[in-house]
């Protein structure tokens, strides 16, 4: 039993190994196939390596600033106001804004990106067909550093910055050029300095490097235009940014392009413009506060004159004696209840201050000016960030239809309401305890021997004299911390190394191209042979028979060519010849022996027409008439009969004949064969 399981173990593992073989010597039948799609793919590759521009990436490091670390330190005083985040500031919101659409614009804009000059390399200029939509000529080199053209547009800014043209310029001389419109082909003779006037509107073209000096006399240069919106998205894609770490404020910059020194350039730019926009939105916020600290120590110091010519007239109507007696005896009595009352007032004037900005301001900063209750506190901090968040997105190109914007708006208001209810709840308490305390005061001097009206009268004036002159102190500092803020508003950003462009080229990469060309080159012929394999139905081997069925097979036929017919004849030892006289021994051990010396019938049939019937059937009968074995051969097609190509032979009468009529005898449409002895015929008769 062991040994049996061996041996179908290594049965299946020699089956295994002849499928694989067959399956290698299936497609290597192809290799031509495969040489010719690797010798397409590599001719392709070579030519798009030649005619692709090399393209360089530059790098570059940046820290943004936490404030927790105190690299703001300058604004660090206006916390306590409550306008200026504590938080760390958000890593991926300030990738966003360095991505986004604004801050790219504006640095293509200042190094003039969308504006771009070409000229042949080594003068050789690839000429394409105008209807096909291709430029004219394709110029390798880019004068990025060097522009050979300065170009004056008699156009707003932002109607150059759409343009979407490309021009060529043929330099006749060092004072003249010939323009050609690629679109068109129209072209004009014009001087260098003088204005002409194009497709898209009026220029000035100057020379701005020595032409002649720099070999460009006879020559063409490409000017191409692009809308600063499209490189904009482009450069979107070619950047990356990410944190050198997790939780990092280092981020790594990156962008690629076919310039070295464009890349790097391009890079620069956009930090600065990132901190310059930073920088500029410190200013509006500190304006902002400026503005109203300003407009709180003016009204402050109105009341806080009204409450000293107050203090004055009570002086000078109850005498200083007086006064300075009852101040004396009643602020031992009630030191500490005037305290909490100053302290009260104070906050519900800071309280009001900050209702009315709300009131009359409501998508601007709001100070968070000592507002007593925590939760209202939160609030007006919140409603800070949602303020600042919107100005940051509109700054960063959002328009107020964006879906971002409008959410934020939503927050805002609602959180302004919020914030109104908040600030009235906590009016209200402050009121009654103002009250609770000026009633406590009253019953404290009421105790006091010999208190007079007067006196409480120059306590409240006096009172609401120290008020006021808190209020004005407090301002008057914040006043000039601002001031020094506006002065000093550092950027957002440190530049820890300047963009810089790596030494190898980014791409194409050759290594990498000659592979997916090889991979390629072997995966379209496989793929095409499989296909093929995959929809052929067709027999072409024994084994194709061995796969689907398990029966024996007595023998294998060549194919012959299509068109040619085969006949067997008695000195042909020819590959097909020795195939029928095997196919005849086979027959013999497997047909069975009858009784009386009966013949033996053989049924040759096939599913579909032209699969070898007429073939076998005839050269079997003369193979085994060959053998001395009288055979005959019945043709059984009565449809479309292929017996007589092969054998030659065909009576008047046949099969169908002798099925009509049956006055005919067997003998009648039996005909025997001319040229092979022991073979007769039966056709199959006319057709019916």
């Amino acid at each position: 039993m062991e040994f049996d399981k061996n041996l179908l173990g290594k049965e299946e593992e020699n089956e295994s190994n002849l499928d694989f073989k067959e399956q290698i010597e299936k497609y290597l039948r192809y290799w031509k196939w495969f040489a010719l799609a690797l010798l397409i793919t590599f001719i392709y590759t070579f030519f798009s390596l030649n005619f692709t521009r090399s393209s360089y990436t530059a790098e570059s490091t940046v820290k943004i600033k936490d404030e927790k670390n105190g690299e703001r330190s300058t604004l660090s005083a206006f916390q306590d106001l409550g306008i200026m985040p504590n938080a760390k500031d958000n890593i991926e919101d300030e990738i966003e804004i360095l991505k986004s659409k604004y801050l790219i614009s504006e640095s293509i804009k200042d190094l003039g990106l969308n504006i771009a000059q070409y000229t042949d390399k080594n003068g050789i200029s690839f000429f394409l067909d105008h209807n096909l939509g291709f430029s004219t000529e394709f110029y390798e080199k880019e004068n990025y550093e060097h522009p050979p053209l300065k170009l004056n547009f008699f156009m707003p800014d932002s109607a150059v910055y759409n343009l979407s043209t490309q021009f060529l310029i043929q330099i006749n001389s060092p004072t003249q050029f010939v323009y050609e419109d690629i679109e068109t082909g129209v072209t004009k003779t014009n001087d260098f300095g003088k204005k002409m006037t194009t497709n898209f509107g009026e220029l000035i073209i100057l020379p701005n490097i020595d032409l002649k000096k720099n070999d460009l006399i006879g020559k063409k240069v490409m000017v191409s235009l692009s809308p600063v919106s499209d490189m904009a998205l482009n450069y979107q894609e070619d950047l990356t940014i990410e944190p050198k770490a997790e939780f990092s404020s280092v981020l790594s910059l990156s962008v690629t392009s076919s310039q070295r020194r464009k890349a790097a350039d391009f890079l620069n730019a956009l930090v600065e413009n990132y901190n310059e926009r930073a920088i500029n939105m410190k200013r509006e916020l500190s304006e902002s506060t400026s503005n109203f600290v300003t407009e709180r120590l003016q009204i402050i110091s109105d009341e806080l004159s009204q409450a000293d010519e107050q203090a004055e007239d009570v002086k000078s109507k109850f005498g200083a004696s007086d006064f300075a007696s009852s101040a004396g005896i009643n602020y031992q009595a009630g030191r500490e209840i005037e305290k909490q009352i100053t302290q009260t007032g104070t906050q519900l004037q800071q309280i009001r201050a900050v209702k009315n900005l709300i009131n009359s301001q409501s998508n601007e900063v709001i100070p968070n000016i000592g507002i007593p209750d925590a939760g209202v506190s939160s609030n007006v901090e919140k409603l800070n960030e949602l303020i600042l968040e919107k100005m940051s997105r509109l700054e960063a190109g959002a328009t107020e239809k964006n879906p971002i914007i409008v959410n934020l708006q939503e927050q805002i208001s609602t959180l302004q309401n919020t914030v109104r209810q908040g600030l009235n709840s906590v009016e209200n308490s402050q009121k009654i305890a103002l009250d609770n305390y000026n009633n406590q005061y009253n019953i404290a001097t009421s105790r006091i021997y010999g208190a007079s009206t007067q006196e409480r009268q120059i306590r409240d004036v006096t009172r609401q004299q120290q008020i006021k002159e808190q209020l004005f102190l407090y301002l008057l500092q914040k006043r000039e911390e601002t001031a020094i803020t506006l002065g000093v508003a550092d950027p957002n950003a440190i530049i820890i190394d300047k963009a810089e462009t790596l030494p190898k080229p980014a791409g194409p990469n050759k290594k990498i191209a000659y592979l997916v060309a090889i991979l390629v080159g072997l995966i379209i012929p496989f793929a095409i042979i499989y296909v093929k394999d995959l929809l052929d139905s067709k027999i072409h081997t024994r084994e194709d028979v061995e796969k689907v069925v398990n029966i024996p097979i007595i023998g294998d036929i060549p194919k012959l060519e299509t068109g040619t017919r085969y006949s067997l004849n008695k000195g042909d030892y020819s590959a097909i010849a020795e195939a029928f006289r095997i196919l005849r021994t086979n027959l013999s051990f497997i047909l069975p022996k009858t009784k009386d010396n009966r013949g033996k019938v053989i049924f040759v049939t096939s599913t579909v027409a032209h699969e070898g019937k007429s073939l076998v059937s005839s050269n079997l009968a003369t193979a085994l008439a060959h053998a001395n074995k009288k055979t005959i051969i019945l043709g059984m097609d009565i449809r479309a009969p292929k017996l007589e190509p092969y054998l030659g032979d065909r009576g008047k009468l046949g099969l169908t004949n002798y099925i009509i009529n049956s006055d005919y005898e067997p003998k009648d449409i039996i005909v025997s064969s001319k040229k092979t002895e022991n073979l007769d015929i039966v056709s199959s008769g006319d057709i019916a």
